[in-house]
């Protein structure tokens, strides 16, 4: 277990970028989950421009694009706690693929699964379990998410309101959630099951 580690007001300093829009697509799987992550990035006006750092934990990176063009290994740095990526443009949009697994997850922290549920705790840092974020309460975000599952899963349920659902031709389905209040990535919740 990590241990916690205090933060003061006094060392706040603003992002250096914000993050507008944030389409996730979750696919639950029981040999590891793929999310799909495309956020609208844009630089802080207020700050000068500086490498994009995102939060992320226990992430298997599979793609990471920028307004759609795969970057180059020497374009990014991945750690154990986040990614670096070298340049950015002033507004783009930043596409991270990456692979987790809920299965294994016992932090109980981003996405795990509990008495065949899938379930999520954000707050206050588990977003950065899920997929690459700048996960901070100042940076919000308006949430779309789409959350694929087997049909042996029949409830998947996410913030916001229901826009779209359906059925795949593979025992698969769908179910697709807009949240139209800008939100930190904390307040994201999510949760799969057989829960009728």
């Amino acid at each position: 277990m990590t241990t916690p580690v205090t933060k003061y007001r006094a060392d706040y300093t603003p992002p250096s970028y914000f993050i507008d829009e944030v389409e996730l697509t979750i696919s639950l799987a029981e040999q590891g989950t793929e999310v799909t992550n495309t956020m609208a990035v844009r630089l802080n006006p207020a700050v000068e421009p500086a490498p994009l750092f995102l939060n992320g934990e226990e992430l298997q990176l599979l793609a990471l694009l920028i307004d759609g063009e795969s970057l180059a290994d020497d374009q990014y740095e991945q750690s154990a706690h986040g990614l670096t990526i070298f340049q950015v443009p002033e507004g783009f949009n930043l596409t991270c693929v990456t692979k987790i697994f809920p299965n294994n997850n016992t932090s109980l922290e981003g996405l795990y699964r509990s008495s065949g549920n899938y379930c999520t705790q954000c707050e206050a840092e588990g977003f950065r379990k899920i997929t690459f974020y700048l996960d901070r309460p100042d940076v919000m975000a308006v949430f779309t998410t789409t959350i694929e599952a087997d049909t042996s899963i029949p409830v998947l349920l996410a913030n916001g309101n229901l826009v779209d659902s359906g059925a795949f031709d593979n025992d698969r389905h769908f179910a697709c959630w807009h949240d139209p209040f800008p939100k930190p990535c904390y307040l994201f919740a999510m949760v799969a099951g057989d829960l009728v």
